[in-house]
């Protein structure tokens, strides 16, 4: 049972999922509320009008929309199928929501400028406490010990559950860089430059564990650099995982001697970046298996023993990786040619029209 001043249910098995015996009044008041997805382009603007009144506006609007984000999250965590919120990995996690839901309800809105800057010191600390989620969750799901898990369905809910969790961490960082920086996350991102920063921390990744490195050639299908409003960090997250899955490939088709090919053009729409690789492809068939949660062809790696990068293992970065580009109206799309290598695409929407994606 979990105990918590805002959080009383008993979860007990019904087949191979579990119901909400008892949620307290403040949690049902705000899981009934709807979420408010947002543009980035309001984002960024927002972001641009640092007068004191918005700030605090946007402190209590944050003080609301935040319990209501982590309220849904933690009534999906506790609806988990197969025993999982269980698990004590999974329960640990399901905890942690709980008490950060617990810790901004005790909190009233700020209306004062202190106010604004300790909240803002609060939903740091929250983010920090959170950052290791996805190892603890990965961690939860190989405990599963069901031959018939249906992964469409582990694979929607796990979906839901990290893109609220990009949104959540967006919303905060935002908030914060706004408070103590006076600056934006979002900015006029040079997509070059985003693009060669990730070659290079992959590639001293790569020189780190198997003493070389693919060469990774960018051809730029443009004539002048493109810049464009945008979360620099999640581009770079987004080829970091998929350079990252190539350079492995390599490894394991023992062709590091081999280069990764990187193509950047422009659409009306979208920037599109083609990533291709020669580590050997997959069948179409494993596609499914590729963006399936805890799926990985490495080994689980111990992330508090090892004194070496991690570049693969937990079976996060791919699936995880295309939320982000999904987050704002992109796309990512995987194209393997079996014993050959796998094309990746990657689609950046630029416009900063479209609203976040809330499932």
């Amino acid at each position: 049972m979990l105990r918590c001043k805002y959080l009383k249910c008993s979860l007990y098995s019904i087949s191979t999922t579990y119901s909400i015996v008892m949620v307290s009044r403040i949690l049902k008041q705000y899981f009934k509320k709807q979420k408010t997805p947002l543009k980035l382009n309001f984002l960024y603007q927002f972001g641009n009008t640092k007068s004191t009144k918005n700030i605090i506006h946007q402190s209590a609007f944050l003080h609301e929309e935040l319990s209501i984000r982590i309220s849904h999250r933690i009534i999906d965590l506790i609806k988990l199928p197969y025993g999982l919120p269980l698990i004590p990995d999974i329960k640990n996690v399901i905890d942690l929501y709980t008490h950060s839901f617990e810790r901004i309800q005790q909190r009233n809105k700020p209306t004062r400028l202190i106010e604004v800057e300790t909240f803002a010191e609060l939903l740091g600390d929250i983010k920090t406490k959170h950052k290791d989620l996805e190892t603890t969750i990965s961690n939860g799901l190989k405990q599963i010990d069901n031959p018939f898990i249906d992964n469409d369905l582990m694979n929607t809910k796990l979906d839901s559950f990290f893109v609220s969790r990009i949104g959540i961490r967006t919303l905060i960082s935002q908030h914060n860089e706004l408070v103590f920086n006076k600056q934006s996350i979002i900015e006029q991102c040079n997509i070059n430059d985003i693009v060669m920063n990730s070659i290079h921390m992959v590639s001293c990744m790569a020189r780190d564990l198997y003493g070389e490195s693919p060469i990774i050639k960018l051809k730029l299908k443009m004539k002048k650099d493109i810049q464009f409003p945008y979360i620099p960090g999640h581009i770079f997250y987004i080829i970091n995982e998929i350079l990252k899955n190539s350079v492995v490939a390599h490894y394991k088709q023992d062709t590091l001697n081999h280069p990764i090919y990187m193509d950047i053009t422009e659409g009306e729409r979208d920037i599109i970046i083609k990533i291709s690789d020669m580590g050997g492809g997959f069948s179409r068939d494993k596609i499914k298996d590729a963006f399936t949660y805890s799926y990985s062809t490495s080994p689980t790696p111990n992330i508090y023993e090892s004194r070496k990068p991690i570049i693969s293992g937990l079976g996060f970065g791919l699936p995880t990786a295309r939320l982000y580009a999904r987050y704002f109206g992109g796309e990512l799309i995987v194209n393997p040619m079996e014993n050959y290598g796998t094309d990746v695409y990657v689609y950046i929407h630029k416009l900063g029209n479209n609203v976040e994606t809330l499932y």
